[in-house]
């Protein structure tokens, strides 16, 4: 296996035995560093993840082509209900985050968003948030990779739900059934190089936590990504080739008490000259799945500090507050469709 020298805070955690045995030993070994990283920064990076590396090179291609395309082409397929599809630059201004007021200026990025698949004739398409159509573009190899790096990735996903479990206490299958099957977003995104004078709180992604349980994240090496440190300074989560950088959400703050750290970030992108890309992968539980504060985290001197939330309502009502801005979406006086 390659070794991947630490070149930042955020630890390194080499996955490779997991991924290839899969047994309790080299589980354990992983779910150890995972608490570790998740009790301090609530980042880390993976090496030796499995996921091949013509599926990231190609999904970066996919990337840059994307969001080369003339401007009326990609709003074809502008963000729809169920936040599937195409948001335009500086179309989303950050108003729904746990730790943060609502930001003053939009987000400068543009992404288009690719969910789980659902069939048309599942009981709950168009009828639950989030459970709707995607939406591709005319690019037939645009969905071909974009839709091969997902599943790649959902299967690290599901893989790395193991040595979570193990983080937090409990036995390596015990996150499976809230995961069956998960709620996914694949974020395809660019950033525009920065403007040669920055107002202060512009920024590429606002300072904001994640929502969900965890992002698998690759980057590529123009930079900007930053994480807080508890002591509220910014470090900087460098690019280390062959690695994903994986992160805490809310929701697994949630199940234990905020005692794992959904860690504030931000984008601000260091040049004037190049663009960024990322994509990123927003593993969740399904939509039904109850979240609740588990047993070991609470009780004598631990009061619970999240009530219970079924993830599906509480996840579309911070994505509904934060992308107004959508096809069919309710005026905001109106109920729901949902």
């Amino acid at each position: 296996m390659n070794k991947v020298p630490v070149r930042s805070e955020v630890p390194v955690i080499d996955i490779g035995a997991m991924v290839e045995s899969g047994s309790d030993a080299a589980v354990a070994a992983v779910a150890s560093q995972i608490r570790v990283a998740a009790l301090g920064t609530g980042f880390f990076y993976v090496s030796n993840h499995g996921v091949p590396a013509d599926a990231v090179a190609d999904v970066f291609e996919a990337n840059r082509r994307f969001h080369a395309l003339p401007i009326e082409e990609k709003l074809k397929i502008k963000r729809n209900l169920w936040h599937r599809g195409y948001e335009a630059l500086g179309s989303s201004t950050l108003k729904s985050s746990a730790r943060f007021e609502a930001a003053r200026k939009p987000s400068q990025l543009e992404s288009i968003s690719i969910r789980h698949e659902l069939d048309l004739g599942h009981p709950d398409y168009e009828r639950k948030p989030l459970q709707g159509p995607n939406q591709w573009p005319a690019d037939p190899w645009f969905k071909q990779v974009v839709q091969r790096y997902d599943t790649d990735v959902r299967q690290l996903g599901l893989k790395l739900l193991h040595p979570f479990a193990m983080a937090v206490g409990e036995k390596r299958d015990y996150f499976d059934r809230f995961f069956s099957p998960p709620t996914t977003n694949l974020r395809v995104i660019h950033y525009p190089p920065a403007a040669p004078m920055r107002e202060e709180d512009t920024y590429g992604i606002n300072p904001h936590t994640d929502y969900g349980f965890m992002t698998i994240l690759a980057q590529d090496d123009v930079g900007g990504l930053q994480v807080r440190r508890v002591d509220g300074t910014w470090i900087d989560a460098r690019y280390i080739p062959g690695t994903f950088i994986i992160n805490v959400g809310d929701v697994l703050a949630r199940w234990t008490n905020d005692v794992f750290n959904s860690t504030p970030h931000r984008v601000i992108s260091p040049t004037h000259s190049r663009d960024r890309y990322s994509v990123g992968h927003f593993f969740d539980p399904n939509i039904d799945a109850l979240i609740e504060c588990l047993p070991s985290f609470q009780g004598q001197g631990k009061p619970v500090r999240h009530e219970s939330i079924r993830y599906g309502d509480y996840f579309a009502m911070r994505l509904d507050a934060n992308h107004p801005d959508r096809v069919g979406a309710p005026k905001a006086a109106e109920a729901p469709t949902y």
